[in-house]
């Protein structure tokens, strides 16, 4: 009986398919027997008219669910698995018989979530006695099957790449791997890559996940929604779908290997070749902070910003300022005027280059701007945008449901050197994280006394009507949440 396809395989109920992690002893029983099929029991998706074989081990997948992170969902499963043009049927097998056949008619999908263009995927909601399932295209593919929904989703892979503070572009943008897939597996590297001691992931197709049942506020329905995802975390040595961040703990030239086989899935490598380059400019140099007579501050006190690694020697210190009706303000860096800037900056979020010893930047008007103030040339050039987004709420747990979309806190304006934001509104026991300008390159979270870049999302105990403020005394976050 031939072998098809370098194992595709769908299994019902604990649907899953080429693991992560190498074949032992969760491997499916094969039965050599003369008669009937060779397979164990379970779903298979086989090329239509032909009968399945298989050597691949199976295994589920966690998901993203509405509350968000990584979990397990019951009737989820999913893996990686090369498929030839042609037309697929799902069929089930059991006692080596073939039980029943499963179909369905794909249709595009096109989400827009991919940063480098392949946004596109598949979707076959799936029947008993369906029509077989068209793939118009070759290639490697994520196919993932949610039991709950009867939906197979197939993701064409087509490019490779890490992300995150230790890698050359910082979180902002991919570092794309080389390489391609055939039937017989696939291998992506990058050489002697500049990597800095943080954190990072790998991700195919410039993409985080593909998200599912998009609820008519933007998030995931709390019933039914899930993602399945596109990164690997965990560790080097075993890569976890959507797994916490991988930790690089020392700098240095780094070659990366991804390597994709049929039988046992997903393997990685991380060889230090060599040092890192020095170091010329060090950020921690610089506490850049706004001050003005527009600011709660005045001109006695600056109202700090925080920094961030953007990656590929590019920095960025990130801030939102209430500016008063009337005055003006400047950035300045250690409380001190040796190094001030100013010039012309609109809130249009248009990049400007800012002048040390410029002309105060004029007031845009009364409200809340989200202003990041940038370097990649070691501090000879600096340069600034603003908008007038200021904080905002987002997550399952916020009054939008949805990690997709933001709730603006209201600029209560200041007093005494301390900066307001307030909202009232509906709050479930879901996670929820402050953010400013609708970005995530500045947002707060741990514990709502004691706010921090990046801390962990916040929860509340029961539902209800909550009012949280926010409060900024130009060095530290804080805030109180009361029902």
């Amino acid at each position: 009986m031939k072998n098809f396809l370098n194992p595709l395989i769908l299994m019902f109920g604990i649907f899953a398919m080429v693991t992560f992690s190498s074949c032992g002893d969760d491997e499916p029983i094969i039965d050599t027997g003369a008669d009937g099929i060779n397979v164990g029991n379970g779903l298979y998706l086989a090329v239509n008219g032909s009968d399945p074989s298989s050597t691949a081990a199976l295994v589920a997948e966690n998901v993203g669910a509405p509350d968000f992170g990584a979990q397990a969902r019951d009737g989820f499963n999913a893996g990686y698995m090369w498929l030839e043009a042609g037309n697929y049927n799902v069929v089930q097998i059991t006692d080596k018989e073939v039980t029943a056949t499963i179909g369905g008619t794909a249709a595009a999908e096109d989400d827009g979530a991919s940063d480098c263009g392949n946004t596109s995927y598949m979707r076959v909601e799936t029947a008993a006695d369906g029509p077989a399932i068209n793939v118009a295209t070759s290639g490697l593919y994520k196919v993932s099957h949610d039991a709950m929904r009867n939906e197979l989703i197939m993701h064409q892979i087509t490019s490779a790449g890490l992300i995150g503070a230790a890698t050359p572009n910082g979180w902002g943008g991919d570092t794309p791997l080389s390489g391609s897939a055939t039937a017989d597996g696939a291998s992506f590297m990058i050489e002697d890559v500049v990597m800095r001691a943080g954190q990072w992931k790998m991700r195919f197709n410039c993409r985080w996940d593909i998200k599912r049942l998009i609820d008519p506020n933007g998030g995931l329905d709390a019933s039914n929604g899930y993602e399945t995802f596109t990164n690997f975390g965990g560790t080097v040595d075993n890569l976890m779908p959507g797994g916490s961040n991988i930790e690089l703990a020392e700098d240095g030239l780094y070659t990366i290997t991804l390597d994709w086989d049929p039988r046992d899935g997903w393997s990685a490598t991380q060889t230090r070749t060599g040092d890192a380059p020095t170091l010329s400019f060090d950020p921690t140099d610089f506490n850049w902070g706004i001050i003005g007579d527009a600011t709660a501050g005045a001109w006695d006190t600056d109202r700090d910003m925080l920094y961030k690694d953007g990656g590929m020697g590019v920095h960025n210190w990130y801030g939102v300022v209430t500016l008063a009706a009337d005055g003006q303000f400047k950035l300045r860096a250690n409380d001190a005027w040796d190094l001030n800037l100013g010039g012309g900056l609109a809130p249009d979020g248009v990049s400007t280059v800012l002048a040390n010893g410029g002309d105060n930047l004029a007031n845009p008007g009364a409200g809340s701007y989200y202003i990041v103030l940038t370097t990649s040339d070691d501090g000879t050039t600096w340069s600034a945008t603003m908008t007038d987004l200021g904080w905002s709420i987002i997550g399952e747990g916020g009054p939008a449901g949805s990690w997709d979309m933001d709730t603006d806190l209201v600029a209560a304006g200041f007093d005494a050197g301390v900066t307001t934001y307030t909202y009232t509104g509906e709050f479930t026991t879901g996670e929820w994280k402050f953010r400013a300008g609708h970005d995530w390159a500045l947002n707060l979270g741990g514990s709502a006394s004691a706010l921090i870049l990046d801390g962990g999302n916040i929860s509340l105990g029961m539902a209800g009507t909550y009012t949280v403020t926010m409060t900024f005394d130009g060095a530290n976050y804080a805030a109180t949440i009361v029902q």
